[in-house]
């Protein structure tokens, strides 16, 4: 597999402190030719779920042989590992924390190797700072062409850890998930998609229950709704989120990621 010199990075250093362009530093002395892209550097610190999630409903946006490098390692100087993965024609360099978990449960992985050939790394490692002095080389190297064989030896994905990602639970009149994320604009993405809701008739939908409101409708758009009424509808990654119009749904409803959403139907 050969790749096409784009590294796009996704982090939670925010942008206050020079992480970020030492990164991109680190990559740039391997690869001065590299493209390097910036998904996101506010996932909030340490929230690996929140990772997975964005890299999972990112990644397809990019060009095929694309590598991804994505960083939230509150485990970093510890004996946790790093991984370089291909899925579906991309390539991922991650910690071993449970970011590619939602990459393997969509059965998109390919083959999974882990990052122990130091020679690709700089002289001085840091050992609180392996995003730059380990993954960004590394990334940098395989994007001018270097086989992912080479970053180490294979290993399989059920070695790997996997974040325990909650399923909703379904019977035959409620879909009963969780609240997932909260982004910038105080939107609430749960785990409960498209896949999920077309279990049942939409006919049958008679609301949504989420910390003590209820929403009577599935919308289309955020203005289905007047301004500062809340709105549910499916987000551009095929998740329900409750939301809005104008305004903030996480604020509105004082909840957060773990509680519960209810979808109910009458059938």
């Amino acid at each position: 597999m050969s790749f096409t010199n784009i590294i796009t990075l996704t982090t939670d250093f925010g942008l206050e402190d020079p992480y970020v362009g030492q990164m991109k530093g680190a990559i740039l002395k391997r690869n001065i030719s590299a493209r390097i892209i910036d998904l996101t550097h506010a996932i909030t610190p340490h929230d690996i779920l929140t990772g997975a999630i964005t890299i999972r409903t990112s990644y397809r946006y990019f060009p095929d042989e694309t590598i991804h490098l994505i960083v939230v390692d509150p485990e970093v100087g510890t004996q946790r590992g790093i991984l370089a993965a291909e899925a579906d024609n991309h390539l991922f360099i991650a910690p071993d924390n449970g970011l590619l978990s939602l990459l393997v449960m969509d059965k998109k992985m390919n083959k999974v190797h882990r990052v122990e050939n130091s020679s690709l790394f700089p002289a001085e490692v840091s050992g609180t700072f392996h995003g730059r002095d380990i993954m960004a080389p590394v990334a940098a190297a395989l994007a001018a062409g270097l086989p992912i064989d080479k970053v180490g030896p294979e290993t399989s994905f059920s070695d790997c850890v996997q974040l325990d990602i909650p399923e909703p639970v379904i019977d035959n009149h409620h879909i009963t998930g969780q609240m997932l994320h909260i982004d910038h604009f105080g939107n609430i993405r749960t785990n409960i998609t498209t896949r999920h809701l077309s279990r049942f008739q939409p006919a049958s939908f008679t609301g949504i229950t989420i910390s003590g409101y209820t929403i009577n409708a599935i919308s289309s758009t955020y203005a289905n709704q007047p301004a500062g009424k809340l709105v549910a509808l499916i987000d551009s990654s095929g998740y329900l989120e409750i939301a809005v119009n104008k305004g903030n749904a996480a604020e509105l409803t004082e909840c957060s990621p773990g509680e519960s959403v209810i979808v109910q139907y009458d059938s």
